[in-house]
């Protein structure tokens, strides 16, 4: 089974699992996780839209879509549909897809004050409950096809931090010089701002939905997060992980379609508690010192996926 009907398969059932008879997704990271479709990538904000819909009961995808380029063919060309600002559009084809009207409990992943009016008025029976922490679960724990995008990503990032690191420049034409061998690698969309200042190098990428991340202090021998990465096992809780802290910025948060729970440092995370096939960028910052890794948390201990700068 490809990974993105794996992925699919995991949400829908976790979704019907938790009583959800219809998924209206907004947020692009579980659209991507959902549907697998590639879509255009868009800067800044935008407001909660019915951008992908699932019937928990068929597995049926509808897609906010104006052409089949980068949609999976599982997704049949009758259940896209094209962008629109008309509300009354949009409630007709959420009104006239399959479930909707019949739905018991409808889940959203983001809100809105017009959206919650136009789901009360085309699913009339329905409970409008809130289901992102149901997708944020099954997401937390990483199939291994998961992880060989992970990698690869990575690799991405890391073309960029040495080409970076190896350019006589100016900061900003050696942070040129990393985007540009990103780009080149396989990937122009950042997962965040690239950080090039002096001696510290930081560059991410997002390459076929997942993001690859890699920090470093050009020319530190020292690691300031290695006590962190090998605190990085299976059933470590927050507070676990303070204690392997170093003095100075740290932080531990989960890493696959971009930024994900759980986010773990001085201040937040104390009771969240690390699982087997978890993905985390680990980084500390000491002094001058900075190092950023990919870590899998796997039952043999921690291994990191990021790749060593030459």
């Amino acid at each position: 089974m490809s990974l993105h009907l794996q992925r699919r398969t995991r949400a829908v059932d976790a979704l019907a699992a938790a009583g959800i008879d219809m998924m209206v997704c907004g947020r692009q990271d579980h659209i991507n996780y959902i549907a697998g479709a590639h879509q255009l990538w868009t800067a800044g904000t935008r407001p909660f839209g019915p951008v992908c819909t699932v019937n928990t009961a068929t597995g049926e995808i509808f897609l906010l879509s104006t052409w089949d380029e980068g949609v999976p063919d599982d997704i049949d060309l009758d259940h896209l549909h094209g962008i629109t600002w008309n509300g009354a559009v949009v409630a007709r084809r959420l009104a006239a897809t399959p479930g909707m009207a019949d739905a018991k409990r409808v889940g959203v992943d983001a809100w809105s004050p017009g959206m919650a009016g136009l789901l009360g008025a085309v699913a009339p029976n329905a409970e409008v409950v809130p289901a992102d922490d149901v997708l944020v679960r099954v997401r937390r724990i990483k199939l291994p096809s998961e992880v060989d995008l992970i990698r690869a990503a990575g690799a991405v990032a890391a073309a960029g931090a040495a080409a970076a690191t190896a350019h006589p420049g100016t900061d900003a034409e050696r942070l040129a010089a990393g985007v540009e061998a990103m780009a080149l690698a396989g990937s122009s969309t950042p997962a965040g701002e690239p950080e090039v200042c002096g001696s510290i190098v930081d560059f991410s990428c997002i390459r076929s939905h997942y993001e690859g991340g890699l920090g470093r202090t050009a020319g530190g021998a020292s690691r300031p997060h290695a006590g962190l990465v090998q605190a990085c096992v299976p059933g470590a809780t927050g507070q676990d992980l303070r204690q392997a802290a170093p003095d100075g910025d740290w932080l531990v948060r989960g890493s696959g379609m971009g930024f994900e729970p759980p986010v773990i440092n001085a201040r937040y995370g104390a009771g969240e508690a690390l699982e087997g096939n978890m993905v985390l960028s680990v980084s500390a910052r000491t002094g001058g010192e900075y190092a950023r890794d990919t870590v899998l948390v796997t039952e043999q201990g921690p291994e990191i996926i990021s790749l060593e700068l030459p």
